[in-house]
């Protein structure tokens, strides 16, 4: 609801459960039931399991009131801001009625129809007014005032996992979507969780951190700030607060530091790499900027910082990735190359360099919390690095060990792979020998992708002397 709380029911009682943990019996004892998953309302809405006639309202203290008692049952309804009820009776047709029972509008779809669709959803009410439902690869919006339905993501025809705007987006098999204000949330049956713009239709896969895949199902408050996952073996509930990652916060973290006299700054040293190299900085700027600074330094490192002792990060820290940390969090500003763009006009070798680079201050923006510049190396990789020189080698690195922050990245290079296999199997075939020679698990993904990438790596192999 709009405080945060999250209603769990176990189809025969309902619990609230607040946002510090604690939670409280709402009602027991009613009918076998099932919550419909609403945005809108800051009640809950259930469905009567056994015939899927009733559409009842359960307020937070525990009163139960029918919205809505049909003869026939209601397929993935939902409530709509002014009361009335959306729902499919087909998977092609597309109802909305009033509380008294009264067919307010309806749609039909399916094949030979003008508007093709196939709704295999629980329908969502948007806050605009509009109705939403996802329909195996497709992302579909109900206007039901011009009497039209539009695929607003995804594409009918096309599946595979691919961020982008509108029918460029690809997806496998989603689920029922979620709706706040300006974004829908979609989850694919593998548990790709994907955000769509219902301005731009601008797909976002979401990076989910700190969760292992496999949750029951997830939500997200009406207001947009809070997205929750729902486990049941055990039962465990992950909240998490919701933020584009490209999205800067730099002015808003610089008003919170104190730069008068009075204020706590200190100037702090940082070793880092093999060759022990210092870097100064000032902490106000790192608590500010970076949760994880703010966390060290309000612990046992802030008596430590004061005294004027380094902090050693540790010889795995590149030099040059740190400095390129730090100049971000003081200028929010980070590009391997300027413009991006100049990648173009260079040597294989200076694209792949910048590209490890990339991938480094990746490593410490992960590690330092930073999910703006771990955004900003991805674009710069996917969107402009990325060329038959180097799509190996990144995806090499990227995938041994794997690292889930950079889903989006190695999608893009297996699509990259695919479009362009004949190409990088005849031009760049030192780099397939080296996979192939190193032992690296990627080597196997390779042979195993497709046919084509199979009988390439195979001749590979078998042109390689035998080992001694």
């Amino acid at each position: 609801d709009s405080a945060h709380n999250l209603y769990v029911s176990d189809t025969s009682r309902i619990v609230c459960f607040g946002r510090d943990g604690s939670y409280r019996p709402v009602v027991s004892g009613i009918e076998p039931h099932h919550i419909v998953p609403n945005g809108t309302a800051d009640y809950v809405v259930i469905l009567r399991k056994s015939d899927k006639q009733k559409l009842c309202r359960v307020g937070a203290d525990g009163s139960v009131d029918t919205i809505l008692e049909t003869s026939t049952p209601l397929y993935g309804p939902d409530v709509c801001p002014n009361g009335d009820v959306v729902h499919h009776p087909s998977t092609s047709r597309l109802e909305r009625r009033s509380s008294s029972g009264e067919l307010a509008a309806s749609i039909e779809g399916g094949r030979g129809r003008v508007i093709a669709f196939e709704a295999n959803s629980y329908l969502t009410s948007g806050q605009d007014g509009h109705v939403y439902f996802s329909s195996k690869t497709c992302v579909y919006r109900w206007n039901h005032r011009e009497r039209t339905v539009e695929c607003i993501a995804g594409h009918p025809k096309a599946a595979g996992r691919r961020d982008g705007f509108g029918a460029d987006a690809r997806f496998t098999h989603l689920k029922r979507p979620v709706l706040t204000s300006r974004f829908a949330y979609v989850r694919e049956s593998d548990n790709r969780f994907c955000r769509v713009d219902l301005e731009t239709f601008e797909v976002s896969t979401l990076q989910l951190r700190g969760v292992e895949p496999g949750a029951e199902t997830y939500g997200v408050t009406p207001d947009g700030r809070m997205m929750f996952l729902i486990f049941t073996v055990p039962f465990r509930i992950f909240t998490a607060e919701t933020a584009d990652a490209l999205e800067s916060t730099f002015t808003s973290d610089m008003r919170r530091v104190d730069w008068g006299p009075g204020g706590r700054g200190a100037l702090v040293e940082l070793v880092a790499g093999r060759d022990r190299r210092v870097y100064r900085a000032d902490t106000r700027i790192l608590e500010a900027r970076s949760a994880y600074f703010r966390s060290m330094l309000s612990g046992g490192m802030r008596e430590a910082a004061r005294d004027g002792a380094p902090i050693d990060l540790g010889e795995d820290v590149v030099g040059e990735a740190l400095h390129a940390l730090l100049h971000f969090l003081h200028t929010d500003h980070f590009e391997p190359v300027t413009p991006p763009s100049r990648v173009c006009e260079m040597r294989d070798e200076e694209v792949l360099r910048l590209a490890r680079f990339a991938l480094e201050v990746h490593t410490l923006a992960d590690r330092f919390l930073l999910p703006r510049l771990a955004r900003l190396c991805e674009v710069f990789l996917s969107d402009y690095a990325l060329c038959a020189a180097i799509v190996l080698p990144v995806l090499a690195s990227i995938t041994s060990p794997r690292r889930p922050s950079l889903a989006n990245l190695e999608a893009a290079c297996w699509d990259f792979l695919e479009e362009h296999w004949k190409d990088i199997a005849q031009s760049h075939s030192p780099a397939l020998h080296e996979l192939v020679e190193q032992g690296h698990p990627l080597a196997v993904e390779l042979l195993q992708a497709s046919s084509g990438v199979k009988r390439s790596v195979r001749r590979l192999e078998d042109e390689m002397p035998p080992a001694a």
